[in-house]
């Protein structure tokens, strides 16, 4: 490749000339070739390339043709190896031949344009014209010569990087699907009635004597100690206290509250006795009882005037409208308690049947519904599963920070029968087998989480979430055509679609659609999809900025940032990027040498240095 670096013509215009005296044939050709851009690239497949040619004047013989082969792609000048993309033919103005028409006195121009398919080995092959003079019966073939070196393929470099996070709404992300866990509580109601303007506890007062009221209160011991028994967390104890609302306010706001004592009292009572009967039964001492914590909300709430009203409207009472109106019409709650007093002598029900039940104190127990707390799910999960619900396994793994854990639980849940027509955990492993390639490039890793997938689709055909994780491990994968193929299904999908617009801008890049590419992947930041698109779109100032804002940058943005450098001829800046990206991934070395958009850089002492 030696006699290629010497014929490569450093600048923005490249310049290969040809020329022939046709009286005597001379080595040397006249004919000036640039390529309009001399930076060829892979555009969606295809290298497009314009080349203008200058015949000089008194050159081209009347009766002389010349074959002018270009683009011609090579090894090197003298490879053996070669494929000719166009040929042009130039004739003398008096030529019988058919061509460009080239006047001997002005000389004349030409232009040769087209496209041709791009190919990998592209890259390193160098950019030739070769040309044939003939006048009459003698012909000459004049040395290949260098218009461009390599075409860069840039374009091809579209990378994913995905994420875990909550985000479902694109598939930017890995998928994990939801646990489903929601706490669930279980509750049960006893209430405890009083005397009027009193708050002992009387058990031979007629409504706490009823049959009803008597069940009421066994349900609720019955409640606590088999609450107690299973161990359920105690979430809360709420007691509401309250008061008839015929008295004073600030009288009955006080009664409320001690009422409320009364029933924290009476419960703390039920817990002592459950504590000796299970010391008991269990023959150890009483001290040695371990007791679930209770909080106890204070809900004194005073007078019960919604539980008046309600009262009185179910009442048989004749006037009940009437009495209802009296009371809401006074302006303040003191001259509704004088008005029910009042109405009390009239209407002898109020006194004897809506105000008693009233009097009360209401204690609710709220329990978990399942034996552990979400603060207990992870760590149960991870060492006594079966004691869980699948809803509470899978969010004990998704609550659980450590990888190895996860896939831990993940794996033991599916190696129960009755969990393995559940696509959950199939597709949650798959995504941790992603996230472990991310992290170490180990192939073995897409391979399982392909299986996965595989399994957990036909639970769950056509689900978008385990879709976008499958085409994610086959673009790591390098099937792209696979991939993109996946990601629209996934866009499509009757459950759990998601969102791909970004996935797809990428390949839109690889289609040469830089601008769909840029509106599809939409108004992201610091992003590496968006820089691409931009860099190819020439907005180098716009990709700069890109990616200089990406944090952390890893080896591929830096990668990026050196071509931003070298198409913007920022040499320094070409050679710091280009080592931070090697610092992190040394198989960019031998990328970088070989690579056409650092071939203005390649005779540098300090750009070998870099990339050998």
């Amino acid at each position: 490749m030696k006699n290629l670096k010497q014929l490569f013509i450093l600048g923005l215009v490249a310049l290969v000339m040809f020329g022939c005296g046709f009286g005597k044939m001379v080595p040397t050709s006249q004919v000036k070739m640039q390529l309009e851009n001399p930076d060829l690239e892979n555009k969606g497949g295809k290298v497009e390339y314009v080349v203008k040619g200058t015949v000089p004047p008194k050159f081209l013989k009347k009766r002389a043709s010349m074959d002018i082969q270009v683009p011609v792609i090579m090894t090197d000048e003298n490879g053996t190896t070669k494929e000719v993309i166009k040929t042009v033919k130039l004739v003398g103005e008096k030529s019988k031949e058919q061509g460009i028409r080239i006047p001997y006195k002005t000389g004349g121009t030409f232009t040769v344009q087209g496209s041709f398919d791009f190919k990998e080995e592209y890259e390193t092959q160098g950019i030739y014209a070769l040309q044939t003079a003939k006048l009459k019966k003698k012909e000459f073939t004049y040395p290949a010569a260098l218009v461009t070196e390599g075409i860069a393929n840039t374009g091809s470099r579209i990378a994913l990087n995905p994420t875990i996070s909550d985000d479902k709404s694109n598939g930017t992300v890995l998928m994990f699907a939801d646990h489903n866990y929601k706490p669930e509580f279980i509750s049960k109601v006893g209430t405890i009635f009083f005397e009027v303007d009193r708050s002992n506890l009387n058990w031979s007062l007629k409504l706490n004597k009823e049959v009803t009221s008597k069940q009421l209160v066994k349900d609720f011991q019955a409640f606590m100690d088999n609450a107690f028994a299973e161990g359920r967390v105690i979430n809360k104890v709420v007691i509401s206290g309250w008061a008839s609302p015929e008295g004073e306010e600030s009288r009955n706001q006080g009664l409320s509250e001690k009422r409320f004592e009364v029933g924290k009292k009476w419960f703390e009572e039920q817990l002592a006795i459950w504590a000796k009967k299970y010391a008991k039964a269990n023959k150890i001492k009483v001290k040695d009882v371990k007791l679930p914590e209770i909080v106890f909300e204070n809900n004194a709430k005073g007078e019960d005037w919604m539980g008046f009203q309600a009262a009185v409207e179910k009442s048989n009472i004749a006037e009940k409208n009437k009495i209802m109106n009296i009371v809401t019409s006074q302006p303040d709650n003191n001259s509704k308690e004088q008005k029910i007093r009042e109405m009390t002598d009239i209407y002898p029900e109020i006194a004897n049947v809506i105000l008693p039940p009233l009097r009360r104190v209401e204690i609710t127990m709220v329990c978990n519904k399942n034996l552990f707390t979400e603060q207990q799910i992870p760590e149960v999960a991870k060492n006594d599963p079966s004691k869980l619900t699948l809803n509470e396994r899978m969010y004990g793994a998704a609550m659980t920070q450590d990888a190895d854990t996860k896939e831990a639980i993940y794996k033991a849940i599916i190696a129960e029968t009755q969990y393995q027509n559940d696509w959950r955990p199939y597709n949650n492993l798959a995504a941790l087998e992603i996230n472990k390639f991310l992290k170490d490039g180990n192939v073995a890793n897409l391979t399982a989480a392909k299986g996965h997938l595989e399994k957990a689709a036909a639970i769950s055909p056509n689900n978008g979430m385990i879709l976008n994780n499958l085409a994610i491990a086959q673009f790591l994968g390098g099937d792209l055509k696979a991939a993109r193929e996946t990601f629209e299904k996934s866009a499509k999908a009757s459950v759990n679609p998601v969102k791909q617009d970004y996935n797809l801008g990428l390949f839109k890049i690889l289609d040469g659609d830089y601008t769909g590419a840029k509106q599809a992947m939409g108004n992201r930041s610091c992003d590496y999809g968006v820089a691409l698109a931009q860099i190819l779109s020439r907005d180098y100032a716009a990709a700069k900025g890109t990616l200089e804002c990406v944090t952390p940058k890893d080896a591929k943005v830096y990668y990026l940032l050196a071509v931003v450098a070298a198409r913007t001829n920022v040499e320094q800046d070409v050679y710091t990027n280009l080592t931070n990206a090697i610092k992190q991934d040394p198989t960019l070395k031998a990328k970088a040498k070989k690579d056409a958009e650092f071939k203005r850089y390649k005779k540098s002492e300090q750009f070998l240095k870099i990339v050998q």
